[in-house]
């Protein structure tokens, strides 16, 4: 019968380490002011080493606090489904994991109360929140905003909030792919926006609007048309811009996911991507490098927006919730296919 692995001990990471107790505790709880990066790299691979975890329980006990991060859903996103949630959550376990932060995931999607959620984050089961893309009359939001609970905003730049913010900066990037759609001679542009109850989704519109409107062409109201940041909702929101502008020779969509339905209603129109219509998307999805054809689109850093997020909580629920902070990253116009020189 194999003998059972003797768990390894603080004390043990402390010597392997050539460290104090204190200093690889300091570690574990992420106050970096107390050491320097070279130690914490350190004290982290004899950790990894080791195998060693604190644990929990006493912790929280000791500490009274459970160490335990919420992440926030809102209602329409699927965390199995939506690509973006899965990169950024992806980055915020890559950050939270290795320092012993478990992550409980608060799914509004389920819920049959709307208010019912607010069980999940007043229970004292969370020392800190993550909310991924709030809608603009979330009621999460609203919580966070109102609550003595650390809390950061990751995928969304809300105005008018107390609260630190992590996103990307879409307005900047979505003016200069229609700027450079319009250098190729495109001035019938269509835009898919996302969901108006996105503050995402409203940049990139009046991002669009501004950019047309900057190179001397009015967006017309008809080649505007809103989906839900999804592929279904992207498909019908096509079908009513070639039903309605047959003109066009470009759409900018929100995000690839609605992108890829944009594709299927172009294709079933007898239309040809790009020779018919050029498309832009937005996000830079894995899979975008394989629709058909390859699609141009706008990279955002999906997996360090939530890595960042992640760190600035950790921050705060160290040394206490501070006033707003915004970080924007850039992002990257990434050129394929699915763009091309007008035809007609």
């Amino acid at each position: 019968m194999p003998t059972q692995r003797k768990r390894a001990t603080i004390k043990e990471v402390a010597a392997r380490s050539g460290v104090s107790v204190a200093t690889v505790s300091n570690v574990l709880q992420n106050k970096s002011h107390l050491y320097s990066p070279e130690t914490a790299e350190r004290v982290w691979q004899v950790v990894r080493e080791l195998g060693y975890r604190p644990s929990s329980v006493a912790r929280s006990l000791i500490r009274q606090r459970t160490d335990t991060i919420g992440v926030v859903l809102e209602e329409r996103q699927n965390v199995v489904l939506d690509p973006y949630v899965m990169a950024v959550l992806e980055g915020i376990l890559e950050y939270t994991v290795p320092r012993n932060f478990p992550v409980k995931i608060i799914s509004l999607l389920y819920q049959q109360e709307p208010d019912s959620f607010l069980a999940h984050l007043d229970d004292g089961s969370v020392d800190g929140v993550l909310l991924i893309a709030p809608r603009t009359h979330s009621r999460a939001l609203q919580w966070a905003q109102q609550s003595d609970v650390p809390a950061v905003v990751v995928g969304s730049t809300v105005p008018d909030t107390p609260l630190t913010c992590v996103d990307v900066d879409d307005t900047s990037a979505v003016h200069r792919a229609v700027q450079w759609l319009i250098d190729l001679g495109h001035g019938r542009i269509g835009h898919v926006a996302g969901p108006q109850t996105q503050w995402s989704a409203r940049r990139r519109l009046r991002a669009y609007q501004r950019a047309m409107q900057e190179a001397g062409i009015e967006p017309r109201p008809e080649w505007v048309a809103e989906g839900q940041y999804t592929p279904p909702s992207g498909k019908a929101a096509m079908e009513h811009l070639l039903c309605r502008a047959p003109e066009l020779t470009a759409v900018v969509c929100g995000n690839d996911w609605m992108a890829m339905g944009v594709i299927e209603a172009v294709y079933q129109k007898g239309l040809r991507i790009p020779d018919d219509i050029s498309l832009v998307g937005f996000d830079d999805i894995d899979s975008a490098q394989w629709f058909t054809p390859p699609l141009t689109t706008i990279r955002q850093p999906m997996r360090h927006i939530g890595i960042k997020g992640a760190e600035l909580l950790l921050e705060q629920m160290e040394g206490g919730r501070r006033g707003r902070e915004v970080t924007l990253f850039p992002a990257e116009l990434v050129i394929r296919q699915s763009v091309s020189e007008p035809k007609r």
